[in-house]
């Protein structure tokens, strides 16, 4: 895709709604409506303890960028614990697995470009009550088919 082709435009989500995304708690803070298909933005949170399990993006770059807290990422063979200011990407067909190894709920960006993971969010997430924590345990999920409804998406998990 060609940037400079893509008309600019001025995009302000204020407080996106938060959701469970399986084990984490987060927002969808751009889409790829909002980029022009370029990317889109992920606020995140885990509670100390959860991990989202080894998993493999097909279609999609994943970065990191952690602002409170701490997240252990496994990206191939290699282990990297980030912490606040920390960055890390996780190029798209190597698999990786995250975990928060600390001991308070942690908070994270997560850009996926080229945009497209966020469809999957909306056809898997349910909505958070307002000023709730990440979970502790996997919350109730939009719908039971997560693993097959992944691999459409390109995702695959193992």
């Amino acid at each position: 895709m060609n940037l400079k082709q893509r008309p600019l435009k001025i995009v302000h989500h204020p407080q996106p709604k938060r959701r469970y995304f399986d084990v984490g708690l987060g927002a969808i803070c751009l889409a790829g409506a909002d980029t022009g298909g370029a990317y889109c933005l992920l606020d995140v949170c885990l509670a100390p303890g959860i991990g989202v399990p080894r998993h493999t993006h097909t279609r999609e770059d994943e970065t990191y960028y952690v602002l409170s807290g701490e997240l252990k990422v496994e990206v191939g063979d290699q282990s990297f614990l980030l912490r606040p200011g920390d960055t890390l990407l996780a190029p798209r067909n190597i698999p990786h697995q995250l975990k928060n190894t600390g001991i308070a709920e942690n908070r994270y960006l997560l850009v996926f470009s080229p945009a497209g993971f966020e469809n999957f969010i909306d056809a898997t997430a349910v909505t958070a009550p307002d000023g709730a924590p990440a979970p502790t345990q996997p919350p109730p999920v939009a719908v039971q088919n997560v693993m097959e409804l992944a691999a459409g998406y390109g995702i695959q998990f193992g």
